[in-house]
């Protein structure tokens, strides 16, 4: 978290370091090597180095507004979930069939939870555009030739 403070203090390329991170987290969850170093690791480097980030007057809120980061965002609330119901799993014994069905249960809730914030925030205009830099890889138009 120290690290990635760094970088968003001195370097504009912090959003790829963040995105890969969690990118990294996301995809050891969706293979299967979740465990309870992974959330202490990843939620400990995302709270610390968030909270620090904010805290840079260039950056501000992006990281928490930004369409860019939202991705390393929801890996957090994702790995919350996931620890939530191993940890569930793990003290009440579930079974297979058990523990999937507590997943949908929690999910469908985080879900809807979470459709209902984004489309409430949406229309006020709290997430910023999309940046240049990653419009230029999409969009023929705005690329600068750099």
């Amino acid at each position: 978290g120290l690290a990635y403070f760094n970088m968003v203090a001195a370097w504009g390329g912090y959003v790829f370091v963040i995105n890969l991170v969690g990118a990294h987290a996301g995809v050891l969850i969706l293979l299967g090597r979740h465990s309870s170093k992974l959330h202490a690791a990843y939620s400990g480097f995302y709270v610390v180095g968030t909270a620090l980030a904010v805290q840079v007057p260039v950056v501000g809120w992006t990281p928490i507004r930004s369409l860019e980061q939202l991705g390393p965002l929801f890996v957090f609330f994702g790995m919350q979930f996931v620890e939530y119901c191993e940890r569930v799993r793990t003290r009440d014994n579930l079974t297979r069939s058990q523990i999937w069905l507590l997943r949908v249960r929690i999910g469908g809730l985080v879900a809807l939870v979470g459709a209902i914030v984004i489309t409430a925030l949406w229309p006020t205009g709290y997430f910023g555009p999309i940046s240049s830099r990653v419009r230029g890889l999409f969009v023929p138009h705005t690329k600068t030739g750099n």
